[in-house]
């Protein structure tokens, strides 16, 4: 039986965005999306969305939601939204991410709606923007990054 895990064939045989689809009619999720225990919300081309509940593993030693937890979400969201442009034989990666953290999640029963949305897509190179709001539509983060395709 061949390891979930190893989707590298994909890239020859999909889309980005069929790949994203591939995932999310998988039974059960593995590796970070495992971890973070997102659900996806929704995509398009250029744009995808999920809603995230805290988990108590996530939470640092003062009580609120970890950085590097919301960094990873954001990362997710915009390197999902890159994923959604990709041509068969196309793969992509993240040059850079910037977080600007601007309140935190205290609450762990607070639903968060992250989004991921591309910018601007050039032959090479990918802009992309992130956002993590609260359930009363407060910016709790944004980042910026940047893609390259491989």
């Amino acid at each position: 039986m061949p390891d979930k895990t190893d989707t590298r064939h994909l890239i020859k045989e999909l889309t980005g965005l069929q790949r994203l689809e591939y995932f999310e009619s998988l039974p059960e999720r593995f590796g970070m999306a495992d971890n973070l225990g997102y659900k996806v919300l929704s995509y398009k081309t250029g744009y995808w969305s999920c809603e995230y509940t805290p988990k108590s593993r996530h939470v640092n030693l003062i009580g609120s939601l970890h950085g590097g937890i919301m960094a990873s979400l954001l990362d997710t969201a915009m390197g999902s939204a890159v994923m959604t442009t990709l041509d068969v034989g196309e793969g992509h990666t993240m040059t850079d991410l910037s977080v600007k953290f601007i309140r935190p999640v205290m609450d762990e029963n607070e639903t968060l709606l992250i989004e991921g949305r591309v910018d601007h897509a050039g032959k090479r190179m990918f802009a992309t923007e992130g956002t993590i709001k609260n359930s009363q539509g407060k910016i709790i983060a944004r980042a910026i990054a940047n893609a390259i395709r491989l």
